[in-house]
């Protein structure tokens, strides 16, 4: 298995109603920017949906990545959260 290009991941928290397409748009909202996808979990109970993507990617970036998460998120009626961390994916 190859080790993440970034030592710095950022875990992106998302729920609402159950929309779907909602991974895939927010993929698109991520592409511009140089990262790592290394992980997604979906959930879905009871009609509500819980997406998590943990990305890799440049410190530097965060205020931007940030920035277009949470206008995608109100634009599309799902909360957000995200946590950083230094280190890896772990």
């Amino acid at each position: 298995m190859a080790l993440p290009k970034y030592d710095f991941t950022a875990l992106i928290l998302l729920s609402s109603a159950y929309g779907s397409g909602a991974e895939e748009s927010l993929r698109e909202v991520l592409a511009p920017f140089s990262l790592e996808i290394l992980d997604t979990q979906r959930i879905s109970l009871r009609g509500k949906l819980i997406v998590g993507i943990l990305i890799g990617c440049d410190p530097a970036h965060v205020l931007a990545i940030e920035e277009d998460i949470l206008n995608w998120s109100t634009a599309t009626g799902f909360d957000a959260a995200i946590d950083y961390s230094e280190g890896g994916a772990a």
